[in-house]
């Protein structure tokens, strides 16, 4: 909270009224070459200079992207129309002189989906200017921020194409048929609502005590706002019974965009954000989209809770131009997306089975491509840089750190209290407005739970031993065990990974590939698209699997359609091709359920799967 003799400093040089607003208009009938202009009324200034900044990361993203790339032909002029000097000293910031006498800012902005770069912006971080057709204004990479003033209130005037809807879940008025104004108390609220314009197809629900606003963009109408509402409308109906029976906000919406043909990343996914999603996925058809579709809903929308709720310092006063990274992703993202599956267990949405192939997925992934004696908070702080490579893992074993707290905390419990009992705990503690020290955490949560789980924190999280995963699951009634050999037919034997915001098997890598994956000649970063002529995804992978394995015979014909990537980083269509031959394999990580598991194994496992 500010102290009152600062308060009078703001309101005097830059308050909160509608005199020291930054108002921006865009025009998005004007679109020129994949550009778009921005023109900016900034409030009066007192000051000689100053910066006028776009970020170079936004929260969610966790990779700097440096937006101010984008940007082009920007000027500053005074009230008399006069040019100002203006600098720029680095690729996000304009220093503009002589600011007492600033009257407005104009500047062109690049579609980051069309961008030939090699740091490629995911799609749904970026913008999409598709004139007449479908226009995505993520904030960040079109309007920027004073330095030092980003409580600043903002209004965005825009002019939009005859018909088109604005989804968003932005406050909104409209003068007249062709504008819309959007407002924003300040620049983390401006940032943390995407807007997607097109001819509207939209939905709503009522669940939980919240409006659920479906926007849905598909360029060859496969699929619509109604189904995909419909589809995900269970997820959401899960969340509020895992919840208590309601939801914690009023609005929310879910902001789609579904792509024909390849994407520029080579992925698909989606950004979290307070109180929307914006989602960038293939259109495909309806029923082969709608599992994918519903696990990274699943996923995005728990983020709710975290760390969009709960969450440190590090990400409540967000530094845009020097982003400091919190140690906490195990809980922003691991007990995020284990608690995606976890809810589709515990509602009866997924079988056990279904369930436990997950974790067993991530448990290969994690242990066989990443560090897996690398302190899990020393990952988080260094993701942007050191630590780059090993982001991912907070998808695999964060997830599985998620698991093994939730179990481990029904066990001492003796089954009253799980994980989710402790993240309420929190979140009623630290609401959206307020954060907590980075430090303190760990600490906070041993304090509402067991020392035994403070020694668990020490060995797993911040310290280097590998999960405990074969005493947490024997808990259950689960039997993990290591390395078994046959031989057998094989898709290769490589380590895929499914990004919970992609749904597209990737190969991490091919160090340890068998003979028949080295004749087909699968190299890392291939994307499977189809096997044998049948469409593949992440959700149908074990399904085509089985049936080719059951089927197959010496010499049957194999085809793989990939994605590769070519050294210049467009990703190009190609299939591998070879005979079906048997190849010694080596079988890691086998995970069992007991035929006869003890009552305790039993009791445990009823425990955690029904929070009973």
């Amino acid at each position: 909270m500010f102290r009152p003799l600062i308060l009078l400093f703001l309101f005097s040089t830059f308050g909160l009224n509608a005199a020291n607003t930054l108002n921006f208009s865009v025009d998005l009938t004007a679109l020129e070459n994949d550009k778009l202009s921005v023109t900016l009324e900034p409030p009066a200034f007192t000051d000689e200079d100053v910066t006028y900044s776009l970020p170079r990361m936004v929260p969610g993203t966790y990779k700097i992207y440096d937006f101010g790339r984008f940007v082009e032909d920007f000027k500053a002029y005074d009230i008399k129309g006069n040019e100002l000097m203006v600098e720029h000293p680095n690729t996000c910031d304009w220093k503009i002189f002589k600011a007492q006498t600033l009257s407005k800012i104009t500047y062109k902005v690049n579609d980051t989906w069309d961008a030939d770069t090699t740091n490629f912006v995911f799609e749904p971080a970026g913008t999409n200017f598709q004139k007449d057709t479908n226009i995505v204004l993520n904030n960040h990479t079109l309007f920027g921020y004073f330095k030092g003033k980003t409580n600043t209130p903002y209004s965005i005037k825009v002019k939009k194409p005859s018909g088109f809807y604005g989804a968003t879940s932005l406050k909104a008025t409209s003068p007249d048929k062709q504008t819309d104004i959007f407002t924003a108390p300040k620049y983390n609220d401006l940032v943390d609502a995407p807007i997607m314009y097109c001819k509207p197809d939209t939905s709503i629900l009522h669940i939980g005590g919240a409006e659920i606003l479906f926007s849905v963009y598909s360029p060859k109408h496969k699929v619509n706002s109604k189904f995909l509402s419909q589809e995900i409308k269970t997820i959401l109906e899960a969340a509020k019974d895992y919840l208590g029976g309601k939801l914690p906000i009023e609005k929310y919406a879910f902001i789609i965009y579904l792509f024909d043909g390849l994407s520029g990343s080579g992925s698909a996914g989606a950004l979290e954000h307070s109180y929307s999603s914006m989602y960038y996925m293939g259109e495909g058809d309806s029923i082969s989209i709608s599992q994918g579709v519903k696990d990274v809903a699943a996923h995005e929308f728990y983020h709710i809770i975290t760390p969009l709720n709960i969450h440190s310092e590090e990400i409540g006063n967000f530094d845009y131009a020097n982003p400091k990274m919190s140690r906490h992703l195990w809980l922003y993202e691991g007990v995020t997306e284990y608690t995606a599956h976890y809810v589709q267990l515990r509602q009866k949405l997924r079988t056990e089975k279904e369930f436990m192939d997950e974790m067993h997925d991530k448990i290969r992934t994690s242990r066989h491509y990443f560090n897996d004696t690398l302190s899990f908070t020393e990952m988080s702080l260094g993701c942007l840089d050191k630590y780059e490579n090993q982001y991912q893992n907070v998808y695999e074993k964060g997830a599985l750190i998620g698991f093994c707290l939730d179990v481990k905390l029904r066990e001492l419990s003796e089954g009253k209290k799980g994980l989710q009992d402790i993240v309420n705990t929190l979140a009623a503690k630290y609401p959206k407005d307020k954060s907590f020290k980075d430090e303190s955490l760990i600490p906070e949560i041993v304090s509402l739970t067991y020392p035994a789980i403070d020694t668990f924190f020490q060995n797993y999280i911040t310290g280097i031993k590998p999960l405990p995963l074969e005493t947490v699951f024997d808990k259950i009634g689960y039997k993990y065990q290591t390395k078994t050999f046959s031989t057998n037919f094989s898709f290769g034997s490589l380590r895929m990974i499914r990004n919970p915001k992609n749904n597209r098997l990737i190969v991490l890598d091919t160090d340890d590939m068998d003979d028949f994956g080295k004749m087909l000649g699968f190299q890392m970063g291939d994307q499977l698209i189809s096997i044998n002529g049948k469409k593949l995804t992440a959700d149908n992978f074990k399904q085509i699997k089985v049936a080719w394995f059951k089927n197959v015979k010496e010499g049957d014909n194999f085809k793989v359609k990939i994605v590769r990537a070519n050294s210049n980083g467009y990703a190009r269509r190609k299939t591998l091709k070879t005979k079906a031959v048997k190849v010694q394999l080596v079988r890691e990580d086998v995970l069992d359920k007991l035929t006869e598991p003890s009552a305790s194994q039993t009791q445990l496992l009823n425990s955690w799967m029904n929070g009973l």
